[in-house]
């Protein structure tokens, strides 16, 4: 099976942007009054802000308005503190090398936002491989809604069996699915194997540059 458009989401999945998160989602709760355990972070880390800081906070009372404050707070840290944590996992600038050279369109589909994603892929080097981002800002509902991969099928005119939708959480996998795609888990992102698998993934791969065997056969 060839695919036209790769859609690749960023956190976990093309960069470990763990630590990163971590860092600043425990120094702006500790603003505000709570503890962050780093297991909790690590393994729901792919969701939106506002649903992530409720989640690592263990308050789903938290306010809208208090939410708005504390995205700010976040990402002020990130961009000040944390960035410098991020790193890209092994293979990934040489396989979007590959598979762009092969006309191959790669998408960054995120639940992040478009500011920090346009900053780290430029500071990292893959921007030039990126034909688009399509994030919380394109849709009405993120992942694991579907929105943002059916968002991707528009702009590009294609069928969702002509799209790899590649993520690390089951999320990715949930949206995918829903919109009909093809699915590819990482092993080395927030959820299982196993967890990816029941949710639809049709290949598990160990290594970032796996995703060009699959793509380009």
């Amino acid at each position: 099976m060839n695919y036209k458009v790769v859609m690749l989401d960023f956190d976990g999945t093309t960069a470990c942007t763990v630590p990163a998160i971590y860092h600043a989602a425990k120094r702006m709760l500790g603003l505000h009054g709570y503890e962050v355990e780093k297991e909790v972070v690590y393994k729901n880390f792919a969701l939106a802000l506002p649903f992530a800081f409720r989640c690592f906070s263990g308050d789903e009372s938290i306010d809208d308005a208090t939410i708005e404050q504390m995205i700010v707070e976040y990402n002020t840290i990130y961009k000040e503190e944390s960035e410098k944590l991020v790193e890209l996992f092994d293979g990934v600038v040489e396989t979007l090398d590959h598979l762009t050279k092969a006309g191959v369109k790669v998408v960054i589909t995120s639940n992040n936002v478009k500011p920090v994603l346009h900053r780290l892929t430029t500071n990292l080097g893959i921007a030039e491989y990126i034909d688009d981002i399509v994030s919380v800002e394109d849709v009405k509902n993120v992942k694991p809604a579907p929105d943002i991969a059916l968002e991707v099928l528009r702009r590009y005119n294609i069928s969702g069996k002509e799209s790899l939708v590649v993520g690390d959480a089951t999320l990715d996998m949930d949206m995918g699915r829903e919109a009909g795609c093809h699915l590819c888990g990482v092993s080395f992102g927030s959820h299982t194997p196993e967890m990816l698998r029941e949710r639809g993934a049709r290949y598990i791969i160990d290594h970032f540059s796996e995703i060009e065997k699959i793509v380009l056969g």
